[in-house]
């Protein structure tokens, strides 16, 4: 074999042995930002809007099963409600 084809050979090899061990993932960055996101998670900001779609069906509601829903949601994190007041006759 020629000298030249095994220099190549070995340069091409060594150069693709180095591409491939710059690519390793950074695993302390990575660590960093699992942790960020599951601070997120766990303790959101005030920014953060938690919502439900509550419907009413057939205007069946009471001033006291409303108050006791709104005190349910504040309770669990929920800091928005869309209502949706569904009429239906039968009911």
């Amino acid at each position: 074999m020629n000298k030249s084809i095994i220099i190549g050979s070995i340069l091409c090899t060594l150069i693709l042995l180095f591409y491939a061990l710059s690519c390793k993932p950074n695993i302390r960055k990575d660590k960093k930002r699992t942790k960020s996101l599951e601070s997120g998670f766990i303790s959101p900001p005030d920014t953060v809007q938690t919502s439900v779609y509550w419907y009413w069906i057939s205007d069946n509601i009471s001033r006291e099963g409303v108050i006791k829903d709104l005190h349910a949601m504040k309770e669990v994190g929920i800091n928005r409600a869309f209502i949706g007041n569904i009429g239906l006759n039968d009911l």
